[in-house]
């Protein structure tokens, strides 16, 4: 079990440094000088501006700090390579830069987003594996029959409906019409109309909704697909209740591709979901990294981002050794064959 983790946290570095890679190229690709963009409609001064691309690792400099020029006098730009490597230095001292707009550490200010994100993703995911599971294994068991239509009915438009439209109709729904949940936002104010509770429930359904009606069609097809193995009928031979065969021999393997499918996407949740939460406005990391795009932040969205890797990366581990508790076979390994 130990080569297995080593190996499988081996095979994440080079997908790390090839999507930082990637993400590094595509910020340098984009059109904007990001001082200017910093400056805004304002007329720099050459000293001040030549000093901010200096602060911002722009130009070369040489050991007393001051910026090198080239011929005509114009300050040498740092390499694209020896910048890429400085961003991976920073990057592993847990440095992700400063950002243009709010001239404030990019790591501050996911620190102080991310509680909010990480409490509507537990939400969410909450809810996707008590109902996403409950529903499949009630289609399942009851295959054919009304509930299975029912299942089946609402998983389809719940996979087709976006979740910004779903969102803006329970708004519409439940907040302009009924007046029984929060808009937007995430409460906690004194002059909150609603319990902070309240405010989770409309942008944790809305997150969890596609995802939900995946993990039902998963458990499904997966536990029928079970239900009909060579076991199984070993198991109701030996006169064991149908109860017990779905619960102690079943639902462990059905279980498997159901994981894997919520481990990353809770991943994905606790990344910000960028539509969930600037539908409803909600101060986490996804709604965040909107406004960098639109403010063309780029060191808030290469952070951002850069988390968003990390933690898929890290939950696609957690998810890889819990195969080994749900399933004997992959913990020891498959037998091998001595003829």
């Amino acid at each position: 079990m130990g080569k297995y983790i080593l190996k499988r946290v081996l095979q994440f570095i080079p997908v790390f440094f090839g999507v930082t890679l990637i993400l590094f190229l595509l910020q340098n690709v984009v059109p904007g000088d990001p001082i200017k963009m910093i400056a805004g409609d304002k007329v720099l001064d050459p000293a001040v501006e030549l000093q901010m691309r200096v602060s911002y690792d722009l130009v070369q400099v040489d050991e007393n700090g001051d910026p090198i020029l080239d011929e005509n006098g114009d300050p040498v730009p740092v390499p694209l390579p020896e910048r890429y490597v400085n961003y991976i230095v920073d990057l592993f001292h847990g440095d992700l830069g400063r950002s243009y707009q709010r001239k404030l550490p990019v790591t501050d200010i996911f620190a102080d987003k991310f509680p909010y994100t990480a409490r509507l993703a537990v939400c969410a995911i909450i809810l996707e594996a008590i109902m996403g599971i409950g529903a499949g294994i009630i289609s399942a068991i009851k295959r054919y029959s009304f509930w299975d239509i029912l299942v089946t009915l609402v998983t389809s438009i719940m996979v087709s409906l976006p979740a910004f439209w779903l969102g803006m109709l329970l708004q519409l729904f439940f907040g302009v019409y009924l007046h029984v949940l929060p808009l937007s936002g995430a409460g906690g104010g004194v002059a909150s109309a609603y319990p902070e509770w309240m405010y989770y429930i409309l942008p944790a359904f809305t997150l969890a909704s596609v995802s939900m009606a995946y993990s039902a069609r998963i458990m499904r097809s997966q536990l029928l697909d079970v239900m009909n193995q060579d076991y199984i009928r070993t198991a109701r031979a030996k006169g064991l209740s149908n109860r017990s065969v779905i619960v102690h021999h079943a639902l462990k393997n059905a279980l498997i591709p159901v994981v894997t499918y919520i481990g990353v996407d809770f991943g994905s949740m606790l990344s910000g979901a960028i539509l969930t939460e600037t539908v409803f406005n909600w101060p986490g990391i996804g709604y965040e990294i909107y406004r960098a795009i639109t403010q063309r932040d780029w060191p808030i969205v290469m952070g951002g981002v850069t988390i968003i890797i990390v933690v898929v990366m890290v939950i696609n581990l957690l998810v890889d050794i819990s195969y080994g508790f749900l399933d004997p076979r992959i913990r020891f390994g498959a037998p091998k064959d001595k003829s």
